[in-house]
This record gives structure tokens, sequence and C-alpha cells, in this order.
């Protein structure tokens, strides 16, 4: 089974806005007089949800796991582990940990659900008061329902990398947008083990304490 041609084609194109978005914000540089919201101990709540889409990476998940389109909410509580770093550069930021939960519903090929949570440690981008880019890798556990024929259901791994930026709308509240590869598959410990593949595509809301 193969990814159609014009589906792929289109992920590729978002995926490029959103890395256009993420080097123009990273590199944007515009002070505020917002009180700093990032940093060591600064705890902030986010809800994510969005598209997933399928496909193969050339040396693995060519099985079916490659077709899936799924709905994906990721709700988490995040809590910053650094002070701010490198405050006179381009890349002044901090390193965040998130604990995030996954709730996928599947509905191609056929339908199904998959349950279960997230370590993330996302970097984020300083420099810029109003948009402040990210970097991430997750590591997740879920448990797998989608009745695959190329992937065992049952327990998954669930690593994970992401691309994404914030836009602040107040000085506590931002909405964001993402970009995430998300991969499930169980190390060999059930067979099949094809993995599914998926960019997924997220908009959210974060929301600060003080």
């Amino acid at each position: 089974m193969y990814l159609d041609v014009s589906v792929y084609l289109k992920s590729v194109k978002v995926c490029a806005l959103f890395i256009t978005l993420f080097f123009y914000s990273t590199f944007s540089i515009a002070k505020a007089d917002t009180e700093e919201v990032f940093g060591y101990g600064k705890q902030y709540v986010l809800l994510q949800s969005g598209y997933g889409s399928g496909f193969a990476f050339n040396f693995v998940g060519s099985g079916d796991g490659s077709e899936v389109s799924y709905l994906a909410t990721f709700p988490g509580f995040a809590v910053g582990i650094s002070d701010i770093l490198a405050e006179d550069s381009w890349y002044r930021g901090n390193f965040d940990l998130i604990l995030q939960a996954e709730v996928i519903g599947n509905f191609q090929l056929v339908g199904g659900y998959a349950l279960g949570g997230a370590f993330l440690f996302r970097y984020n981008f300083l420099a810029s008061k109003k948009f402040v880019p990210y970097v991430e890798l997750d590591l997740g556990f879920d448990y797998l329902d989608f009745n695959l024929q190329d992937q065992a259901d049952g327990f998954v791994f669930s690593p994970q990398g992401s691309l994404g930026v914030h836009y602040f709308i107040m000085d506590d509240f931002a909405i964001n947008a993402a970009w995430k590869v998300h991969h499930m598959s169980n190390s060999g410990l059930e067979q099949p083990n094809n993995s599914i593949n998926a960019h997924v595509f997220l908009l959210g809301v974060s929301y600060f304490f003080e």
C-alpha cells in the first residue's frame, strides 16, 4: 500500500510552512515589557489538538500504518527546569519539562484509538517576547487499538519530535501551532511491528501561572 501522492505533497507544504514560521520567529527580535513567564520553576498548562496523517520512512513503516488518519488531543502541564540561558544571544532561552496525556482517535483505514502519556523536553527561544518558537523531543507510552494488519495492538512506545511557536495575545496567555512527527511501535515485543508514523499538525493554547 502506498500513501497518496497529493496527500503527501500537501503534508510537505504544511511542514515547510511550519519550518519557515519557526525560523522567522526565532530570528525576529521584538522586546516587550511583559513579565517573564519562562524560567526555572515557572509553570503553565497547555492544550493542543490536531490532525495526524500517516507516512512511511524509506526503512520502516511501509505497511498499512502509513495510511492512517487520526485526530489527536494532547493536554499537558509544564514546568521550567532551567534558568534563562544565553542572555545576549539570538538563541536565548530555557528548558521545560512537560507531562503530556495523549488521546488519539483513528478513522482510516479502520476505526481505533490510542491512549497514553509522554514526557516532553522543550527548548524555548526567548529572543522575542511576542513570538516564542520551540523545539521538542518526547518519549511516550501508549495503549494502541488501531486494528491494523501490519502493527500489533497493545503497548507501544511513542517517541516524537516537534517544531512549534507560541504567539502571546496576553501576558499570561498564548496560542500556539506545532508540527510533530509522531511514531508508535512496540520495539519488537509483539509481531507484526511495522510501526505507525504520522505528521501531526496541531493548534492549541497555553496559560502561564504567575
